[in-house]
């Protein structure tokens, strides 16, 4: 066995062990044996590591869309890698504060009101930007799961919508989240910001030297 896969396989279990336990306790407090607080607990925390792995995911996948030449612990490989486990885990993590919104004894939502927006029975508008983020954040994976079918540019399409939906994510946790997690919020969307200009200028800057050689060549 390889050391890749060997971390591979590290890697999977360090990632689906906590869900799946989070998962077991999702049904603990949905048959009423599990202690309020305690989901009201991991109710913020999954909110707050889903929403921190997601703004890695969706910063590292700016990146990898840019030309620029990474330092060999950043390579390529090694940042699909991590965007794709960042958004996976993140994802997964949001669906499980999704659900144990549904059985925690503070604010209780019923299933329409997580599912569509503007329905929630605590803070409908704050409530309707997560839901709204949630969909934007899965469409990108999802697209990426069914690249055999849609064509490449859907799936880029699609990569798209995770930046509105980042942004709406942002605003979920800054208007409903009871902690003070100000700090967390400003550090996303400041990583989130600087790789996309990063991806921006690269962009922008070879339209600029075509510019600058068509009009040398019309000087000349």
């Amino acid at each position: 066995m390889t050391t890749t896969t060997s971390a591979s396989r590290l890697n999977r279990y360090l990632v689906w062990l906590p869900l799946a336990a989070l998962s077991l306790y999702w049904l603990l407090a949905y048959a009423g044996l599990a202690p309020g607080e305690w989901t009201w607990g991991f109710l913020r925390l999954t909110g707050v590591i889903g929403y921190a792995l997601l703004a890695l995911s969706v910063a590292s996948g700016a990146l990898l869309a840019a030309r620029f030449a990474p330092p060999a612990w950043l390579a390529k490989p090694l940042q699909y890698g991590w965007h794709g486990l960042t958004a996976g885990s993140g994802l997964a993590l949001v669906g499980i504060h999704v659900a144990l919104s549904l059985v925690s004894a503070h604010y209780p939502q019923s299933l329409d009101g997580v599912l569509v927006p503007g329905l929630a029975t605590f803070s409908p508008f704050a409530m309707g930007l997560g839901t709204i983020g949630t969909y934007l954040l899965l469409a990108p994976y999802l697209s990426f799961a069914g690249r055999r079918v849609l064509s490449g540019r859907w799936v880029k399409v699609f990569h798209l919508f995770a930046y509105p939906g980042f942004a709406a994510g942002t605003l979920h946790g800054m208007l409903i989240g009871s902690d003070r997690l100000a700090w967390l919020y400003l550090a996303g969307l400041a990583l989130v910001a600087f790789t996309v200009s990063v991806r921006l200028a690269e962009g922008r800057c070879p339209r600029l030297e075509a510019g600058a050689h068509e009009a040398a060549g019309h000087r000349g």
